[in-house]
């Protein structure tokens, strides 16, 4: 079968994954990349293959392009979407969907004429997709516990919005994917310890079957290298209770800088091939370019309802209040 031509707008740490990893599937030829930062446009298309685009409109128009990424800042993925939705190009565009409420909106709209999907690719973690294989079996959902902590060093990159849109929504879309339901209501508090935006969050959310989940996190780690992630997640059913850590696989390496924990669920290389939850998403897309199919998985109205509770978990730390669903 003939390889889908395949870009991604946004020269940053997520572009590069999606470039390196896009360069790893044999059924992807790499087409390019555009950035603003132009000579690294040139660096990473030497190594991964492809051409730098000069602008946006060079890499919409060019007709043999297939399927583009989208990793941008999370606050500038309106622009690319609604330019590459327009001229009928396959979009994956990086979690989380939009920052406003106005643009997952607009998001959500462009998308019904194209294949699109949502970068929340922890629904293709093997554990996490392990349970949802599972789903169907496990009886009545009950309670949901979400733990996701970063680095505060890291707020000097991502703090450009709030931490809910930065991390937690990965976590907001599970638990939304989990409850196979829109959420009831929602209230939640935010934290605060250090200069400039919100540090963490917490979110307590009620399902209309009853399920409840809670959500919390922020850049609340010490700013070591050798720790950048903490995350684990419990997930109540009737039938049973699964307990996931991330990175914690027995994997470890000790160094003068301390024990650092490796993540070899998200993306890692063997020999120069990128393997990992974001791989498999993208071979998803993929398969339902190759197939014409809509994604069923990670969908971009998956993407809006993460979007519109996060943005009334916003409205609730602001007021104090319980935010309905409606």
């Amino acid at each position: 079968m003939k390889p889908i031509r395949a870009a991604v707008v946004g020269g940053g740490a997520f572009g590069e994954c999606h470039l390196k990893t896009f360069a790893a599937m044999p059924q992807v030829e790499v087409a390019g990349l555009y950035t603003l930062e132009q000579d690294k446009a040139k660096a990473l298309c030497h190594q991964y293959g492809g051409k730098p685009f000069e602008n946006l409109d060079q890499l919409v128009s060019a007709p043999d392009i297939e399927l583009v990424s989208i990793a941008t800042p999370e606050d500038a993925h309106y622009e690319s979407f609604q330019a590459l939705a327009e001229n009928g190009k396959s979009i994956y565009v990086e979690k989380p969907l939009a920052t406003t409420l106005p643009e997952a909106e607009k998001i959500l709209a462009l998308s019904q004429s194209i294949i699109a999907m949502s970068g929340h690719c922890l629904r293709f973690e093997s554990r996490l997709a392990h349970v949802f294989s599972q789903r169907e079996h496990l009886g009545q959902l009950r309670h949901m516990s979400f733990r996701n902590k970063r680095r505060l060093a890291e707020k000097e990159i991502y703090g450009r919005v709030h931490p809910a849109f930065a991390m937690l929504c990965h976590e907001v879309e599970l638990s939304n994917a989990f409850a196979e339901e829109r959420f009831k209501r929602v209230i939640a508090l935010e934290t605060r310890f250090s200069g400039g935006q919100v540090d963490g969050m917490n979110i307590l959310i009620e399902y209309p079957s009853g399920a409840t989940a809670s959500i919390e996190g922020g850049w609340l780690l010490p700013t070591q290298s050798s720790l950048q992630e903490n995350d684990r997640c419990s997930l109540d059913f009737e039938h049973g209770t699964f307990e996931i850590t991330l990175p914690n696989l027995g994997f470890t390496f000790l160094s003068a800088q301390g024990c650092e924990f490796r993540n070899q669920q998200y993306e890692f290389n063997v020999y120069g091939m990128e393997f990992g939850a974001l791989r498999t998403a993208l071979e998803y897309m993929v398969q339902c370019i190759q197939n014409h199919t809509p994604p069923q998985i990670s969908t971009v109205e998956d993407g809006y309802e993460a979007v519109r509770l996060i943005a009334a978990a916003l409205q609730s730390a602001n007021s104090g209040n319980w935010v309905e669903g409606d």
